[in-house]
């Protein structure tokens, strides 16, 4: 039987990750760097996952995986001794920390198995990471092992394009739409064609770049937006004329803007950014899909990213701006970030402290508009 090595046992961890595997017939092992994730699913000795598929609802309980807190004794040596593929979801912040823990495990399996080969892949919404992940693995790995590591593993990029929700990350029940495929950056060492939903592709960084902001930008616009008029859930703010309105028209600025940046058809586009809807999926939270506005709001990310395109082509941005906007009026007292991001407009001024995290002058065209945008929706009583 083939073994997955999942590091981060969080939502997607569990939830699409071990889902997937277990339903291949894999053995599963969770690595994670709070105890209390560990511990709830040894506690519980199984997680349930709910999979929204386009016809039908699975209800399916996994039993078969090991949970590990990453500890001094290294506990999960054994495991991870037995890996075929490693999968890692985590934010872009924790990769550093992931593989420097990791360093002895892989100078172990070094000795181990000096000549198996390892796939690491990478599920994170950020592009152009892979090379910073290869360095933090590496950086900590004795001469030896760095060298044997450049010949035996790869370290591969991917496009998740899948909600996944849970009321925690230790949670036990987590709820999953499955209606596309990963999108895993070739080529890869390790088969893991036995496995629904993996799909290797090519062009990842264009496609991720497309999707961050074809997919993501609309989707954090109608989480912005339908905070600011009050709602709680994606559906609600999509079913929001005034809303749905400048989404509508976000679209169609940045496709515009996209088939002007990237060598891709408007077919091609809507091929990765169309989700066919999935048989009694929840409706998405609005404060899981706005969390931690800083990085949304951030240059290269979803709706500056967006913006900046359509700048250097000459299209209207009009709308991407308004999105953006209401990004840095996105208030939640257990996002860290969001409070981070108020009080900066709060000290600062709306002004500096757009300019700050879109990362643009502010006498540029781009904050000029946000800021405009931003005056607009307070005109309207959105913004209060």
């Amino acid at each position: 039987m083939k073994n997955v090595f999942v590091v981060g046992a969080g939502r997607l961890g569990k939830g699409f990750i071990g889902e997937t595997f277990d339903n291949a017939g894999w053995n599963i092992t969770f690595l994670d760097n709070d105890p209390r994730v560990a511990e709830e699913l040894e506690k519980a000795g199984c997680f349930h996952v709910k999979v929204h598929r386009v016809e039908e609802i699975q209800n399916r309980t996994i039993t078969n995986f090991k949970a590990y807190t990453c500890d001094e004794a290294y506990s999960c040596m054994d495991a991870f001794l037995e890996t075929d593929v490693m999968i890692l979801p985590l934010y872009p912040e924790d990769f550093k920390e992931a593989g420097h823990y990791l360093s002895k495990c892989f100078e172990k399996f070094r000795e181990v198995h000096p000549d198996r080969k390892l796939t690491l892949i990478c599920i994170t919404n950020k592009n152009y990471m892979i090379p910073d992940v290869e360095k933090d693995f590496k950086e900590l790995l004795s001469e030896e092992t760095k060298k044997w590591f450049d010949e035996n593993v790869v370290i591969r990029d991917s496009i998740i394009r899948r909600a996944t929700d849970a009321e925690t990350n230790y949670a036990i029940d987590v709820d999953t739409v499955a209606v596309n495929s990963l999108l895993i950056q070739g080529p890869v060492y390790n088969d893991f064609s036995d496995v629904e939903w993996m799909e290797v592709t090519d062009k990842i960084e264009m496609l991720k770049d497309i999707k961050v902001t074809a997919v993501n930008g609309p989707h954090a616009s109608y989480a912005f937006l339908g905070y600011l008029k009050g709602w709680e859930t994606i559906p609600e703010a999509e079913a929001d004329p005034e809303i749905a309105e400048i989404v509508e028209k976000e679209r169609e600025e940045i496709t515009k803007g996209v088939m002007k940046e990237y060598p891709v058809t408007e077919e091609e586009v809507h091929n990765l950014v169309y989700f066919a809807p999935a048989k009694g999926a929840l409706p998405d939270a609005i404060s899981r899909v706005a969390f931690d506005p800083i990085r949304k709001v951030s240059r290269g990310d979803r709706l500056t990213g967006a913006a900046e395109v359509n700048f250097k082509h000459g299209v209207p941005f009009d709308h991407i701006a308004i999105g953006l906007a209401a990004g840095f009026a996105y208030m939640n007292a257990n996002d860290p970030n969001a409070v981070i991001l108020q009080e900066d407009v709060k000290q600062m001024g709306i002004a500096k402290a757009v300019s700050k995290y879109i990362d643009f002058p502010e006498d540029h065209i781009i904050t000029q508009t946000v800021l405009n945008k931003y005056e607009m929706l307070k005109e309207k009583g959105w913004i209060k």
